[in-house]
């Protein structure tokens, strides 16, 4: 698979200005390598240079396992889905631990590329699993694309397949998920009594989470839901993605790839938002570690969403850092003389891909939350 065939694969992001969309197509064909420097106020920061090869075709891996799930739960009628599972994997030698990547949707590997590559420098084997219809996971069998609903439930489960198929749980040291990635790794670890007692070190980072309430990327739920239903059936299909051509123009989504739209849809009429609280209050008394971002401009969610988000998330005022649309660390009572395994980063300016358009800041308070051993 191509680069550019990669880069095509993300899709389905919101352009709020040219300026922002020109800088994310440049940090995905960047290729950058991260050193620690101190800016001029002696704060730790990274230091990009083009220098470093990054993430390559090369790391891409499948995997064929079945993954039953329950497709009618009224009547307990279930499934089994033949897949074929494309993920990147660098499988380092003697790796310190391995950090499961997952992604929003749409998305795929390119999308971590910026704060990836510390982690591999540093020794740890990065994996990132694409979620079935993105960037080559498929059904074998064509005709359980009709069968599979993209809920949070389904997707949970997809992950834990994949981690027992890999046999990870031994070896996660850190979670990362964006997005729409963050429902179901949120479920998983809830709900997941091996990953809790198996993990190494039980830390999650939430990039831009979609939140616990309906937020604006969420046009007219019963419309989409009866749009996606009648995308599935092959004599409609045509009608229907002309209609969704009309509405991404309306509602000024960017995307490359039709298919790739309609998952997207079908992903965001499957919320269950009583699910998602209480994933996210069970999180709360965890006893994981969790360092969340969010941006004041995310351009599918409102920053008060955003920020109710962390209060029931369990993240204190003192613990959050802020920074301006210069990157500056603004002064707002940060204490870091206060132990607490809730945190966050609030930037003025990172749109919904703050690790994208801040990779040096992000991956630096990402690496502080891996194990020194």
């Amino acid at each position: 698979m191509s680069y550019f065939r990669s880069f095509a694969l993300l899709a389905t992001h919101q352009r709020p200005c040219n300026a922002c969309y020109l800088g994310l197509v440049l940090r995905h064909r960047r290729n950058l390598s991260f050193s620690i420097r101190k800016n001029a106020k002696g704060q730790s920061q990274l230091n990009s240079k083009e220098a470093y090869s990054g993430l390559k075709e090369t790391f891409v891996r499948t995997a064929r396992f079945d993954l039953p799930l329950i497709i009618n739960p009224i009547r307990g009628q279930t499934h089994v889905f033949d897949m074929n599972v494309v993920y990147m994997d660098t499988a380092v030698a003697n790796s310190k631990g391995t950090v499961l990547l997952v992604h929003g949707v749409p998305g795929n590997f390119r999308m971590f590329e910026g704060i990836a590559r510390p982690m591999v420098e540093r020794g740890y084997r990065v994996v990132i699993p694409h979620f079935p219809g993105f960037s080559g996971t498929h059904f074998v069998d064509g005709r359980d694309e009709k069968l599979f609903h993209h809920t949070t439930e389904n997707k949970s489960m997809f992950l834990s397949t994949f981690i027992d198929r890999l046999d990870l749980h031994r070896e996660i040291v850190l979670i990362v998920a964006h997005s729409a990635g963050t429902y179901p790794t949120m479920h998983y670890i809830t709900t997941s009594a091996k990953i809790n007692s198996a993990a190494k070190n039980k830390a999650l980072v939430l990039l831009n989470p979609t939140v616990h309430r309906p937020f604006r990327a969420l046009p007219n739920p019963f419309l989409l839901a009866f749009l996606t239903t009648c995308w599935k059936q092959p004599a409609l299909r045509t009608v229907v993605e002309g209609i969704l051509h009309r509405l991404a123009s309306y509602l000024k989504i960017r995307y490359d790839n039709i298919d790739l739209l309609a998952i997207a849809i079908m992903t965001a009429v499957k919320i269950n938002f009583e699910q998602i609280n209480q994933c996210v209050t069970a999180l709360r008394v965890s006893d994981w570690q969790i360092l969340t971002t969010i941006s004041e401009n995310d351009q599918y969610i409102e920053s008060h969403l955003s920020h109710d988000f962390l209060r029931i998330l369990g993240v204190d005022p003192h613990h959050i850092l802020r920074y301006d649309n210069h990157l500056q660390l603004q002064s707002t009572g940060y204490r870091r003389d206060l132990t607490t395994n809730r945190r966050a980063l609030v930037f003025s300016h990172g749109c919904h891909f703050s690790h994208q358009q801040h990779p040096s800041v992000v991956a630096l308070e990402i690496l502080k939350m891996l194990p020194t051993k």
